[in-house]
């Protein structure tokens, strides 16, 4: 065997070994490199364009549309609002809440839009809001409408809840919480007023029949009973929704199918001064009950249009009818539409509210948020409901003077006669 070649070669073949290994680690490490190169651009340009933000909490916020404080109409009035600053902290002669003033600041601009659905939100203020769409919050325990008035109305007044055990009742309206007139408020961040925590407590100033109270109430923890339900007689069940939340959907579910067992063969469904409240609840509660199809659907500023169509076989096949009146709205112009073009149950009462636009919320880095109007829904048939409310299939008013309900003695009398 020759052993000074194969000792000459060794060394050589484990050259060439290392020389390749380097190389491929070389290889490798630019690759990442360059890897990393290409998304530290993409980030920068992403952040530049307003797709990523940075929040005070160091999350990384992505959103799909961009979105930017480089430019805008805040660099346009900034000379001016920095001007007015200086002037009134030279010459004004007390101080100012900064921060209160920047919320008042991001609230107007949104206000000038002319849309009352268009709103900013304080860190505050979306906490509360969303704790309030859950079903379970800390409160007085009472469903709330913005009154034309700016005034919020007590549309129910839950039975053993606070603001009922305080003295308040459904159809009293509330000015002033705490001190702070809320009639420029829109209802959400009013409603995060009353909100607190378990065991403080909140001053009303209450209107009943023209007469101004106040009224002190203990904030307790309230879980939403949106759903009241009895059988009456002839076997026609009654049920009567508060508001859409999220507890909705199941609560009415149970209703309905405790009245089915109890042997009920027609139903009313009572959505008269229902606000309104979640799509998504409304959508699956038609689907509980419609046949296959479209439900409802939305258009935005551009045409675009988005359906929401049931996934249930399934539907509901008693007789029904539907109660509705001008403070119905929303969700509930969803759902009295839906059944009205399907022809599934018979629309009794006055003409409901008419707001037919759809609304999201963005959060923001900082904790706020913005609710804005992206859309305006449509019945399966096309009704535009917006401005317009639905039209009832029987037009009948509530007579304060009459003995009984007769909206409800109207309801009544259909399903009588479809079930005979």
């Amino acid at each position: 065997m020759d052993y000074e070649n194969m000792t000459d070669e060794w060394p050589k073949k484990k050259r060439k070994e290392a020389a390749y290994t380097r190389g491929v680690m070389t290889g490798i490490i630019a690759g990442v490199f360059a890897v990393l190169a290409v998304v530290c651009t993409a980030f920068g340009v992403a952040f530049n364009l307003g797709y990523i933000h940075i929040g005070i909490n160091g999350e990384v916020y992505v959103q799909g549309d961009a979105a930017t404080d480089s430019r805008g109409v805040g660099s346009n009035v900034e000379g001016k609002l920095n001007a007015l600053d200086s002037l009134m902290d030279y010459f004004y002669f007390d101080n100012v809440d900064e921060e209160l003033a920047q919320s008042n600041i991001y609230k107007a601009y949104l206000a000038s839009y002319g849309d009352k659905y268009t709103v900013y939100y304080t860190p505050e203020e979306y906490k509360a809001l969303v704790e309030s769409t859950t079903g379970t919050f800390y409160g007085i325990g009472a469903v709330c409408q913005k009154h034309e008035d700016g005034t919020i109305k007590i549309i129910d007044a839950y039975e053993e809840a606070p603001a009922f055990k305080a003295g308040i009742r459904t159809g009293d309206f509330i000015s002033k919480v705490n001190g702070t007139d809320i009639r420029d408020m829109d209802l959400s961040s009013a409603v995060a007023l009353i909100k607190g925590d378990i065991g403080t407590t909140v001053e009303l100033e209450v209107i009943r029949e023209e007469k101004h109270f106040n009224v002190m109430v203990t904030r307790d923890k309230v879980s939403t009973q949106t759903v009241k339900y009895e059988l009456k007689e002839n076997g026609i069940g009654y049920v009567a929704i508060s508001q859409f939340e999220e507890v909705t959907t199941n609560q009415f579910k149970m209703a309905v199918e405790d009245l089915m067992a109890q042997g009920m063969k027609g139903l009313i469904v009572d959505i008269r001064s229902n606000p309104g409240g979640m799509l998504t609840t409304v959508v699956d509660m038609l689907d509980y009950i419609l046949p296959d199809g479209l439900i409802v659907y939305t258009e935005d500023k551009n045409g675009k249009r988005t359906e929401y169509s049931g996934k249930n076989s399934a539907e509901l096949t008693v007789p029904m009818a539907v109660l509705v009146n001008g403070d119905s709205a929303s969700a509930s112009e969803i759902f009295a539409g839906a059944l009205q073009d399907y022809g599934k149950g018979r629309i009794i009462g006055t003409q409901t509210f008419g707001k037919g636009i759809v609304q999201t919320i963005k959060p923001l880095t900082d904790g706020s948020a913005v609710k804005f109007t992206i859309a305006k829904y449509f019945t399966p048939k096309g009704q535009d409901i917006h401005g317009k409310g639905v039209m009832p299939d029987e037009m009948v008013e509530l007579n304060s003077d009459a003995e009984g309900d007769e909206q409800l003695n109207a309801a009544l009398n259909y399903l009588n006669n479809q079930i005979n």
